[in-house]
């Protein structure tokens, strides 16, 4: 999975985390009218929603494996009995 994981993660257009945007961020939300600040909020949850696109990833790849299983132990049990 962890193979399948980077061949699509290195098809994303993805930069690495920095870790003091938090702290700029509060920064920014410090400064703007409360409208302005639900406004960033509800984009920024936005963006973190897409987050669900590699745990959707995981999911899928996880049911193909399963399935492929269940065929593989019904063929062995079939050559079995």
């Amino acid at each position: 999975m962890s193979k399948a994981y980077s061949e699509w993660k290195s098809n994303q257009d993805t930069r690495p985390y920095n870790e003091n945007i938090e702290k700029e961020y509060q920064k920014l939300l410090e400064t703007l009218p409360p409208e302005q600040e639900e406004v960033l909020t509800k984009y920024c949850d936005e963006i973190f929603a897409s987050g669900a696109e590699t745990e959707e990833f995981f999911y899928r790849l996880g049911i193909k494996d399963g399935l492929r299983l269940k065929s593989t132990v019904k063929s062995v049990l079939e050559m079995i009995s």
